[in-house]
């Protein structure tokens, strides 16, 4: 052992670290998604895709659906671009942690308000969770609480519906 710190990967990069940059990650993917949507708005302001009644929020719905997809593809450059290595492993463990918090915000008892809220900021908890998980040399603790919440919030959103 060279007498690296507990929770130090080789490179040098700290497990905080790493979390955060993550993390940004998860806050610049809606911020993305939602500049998109609007876009789309006013792209399609007065077209057939946005119906009268409601205008354009049932285009900007539709993105924001479609759109949550794409972010977890583009989750990984992204990672990779912030330095968050190995960054596939991160991006992959984050999807499921996703699901199953937007399954929460679109579950019949939560608010719509309280739900997109949810969605938005799903990101943020996801992607450092995700980041912890598969940190090189973390101890399983710090391995297994992250995983106990996942399947705690899999319990939650799915065992009800079943």
């Amino acid at each position: 052992m060279t007498g690296a710190a507990v929770g130090t990967p080789p490179n040098g990069e700290k497990v905080a670290d790493r979390m955060i940059r993550a993390g940004v990650v998860g806050m610049i993917l809606p911020v993305l998604l939602l500049a998109v949507g609007l876009l789309s708005m006013d792209v399609f302001a007065g077209s057939r895709l946005c119906e009268k009644s409601s205008g354009c929020l049932a285009l900007l719905f539709y993105v924001l659906a479609v759109g949550r997809w794409v972010a977890i593809v583009l989750a990984w450059p992204l990672l990779y671009f912030l330095r968050v290595r190995p960054a596939w492993p991160v991006a992959a463990v984050a999807a499921p942690f996703l699901v199953a918090i937007w399954e929460i915000a679109l579950a019949p008892w939560m608010s719509g308000s309280s739900g997109f809220g949810l969605i938005l900021i799903s990101g943020m908890l996801a992607y450092p969770l995700a980041a912890l998980v598969t940190a090189p040399r973390v101890s399983w603790p710090w391995r297994a609480v992250p995983t106990a919440l996942l399947l705690a919030l899999y319990l939650l959103t799915f065992l009800p519906s079943a």
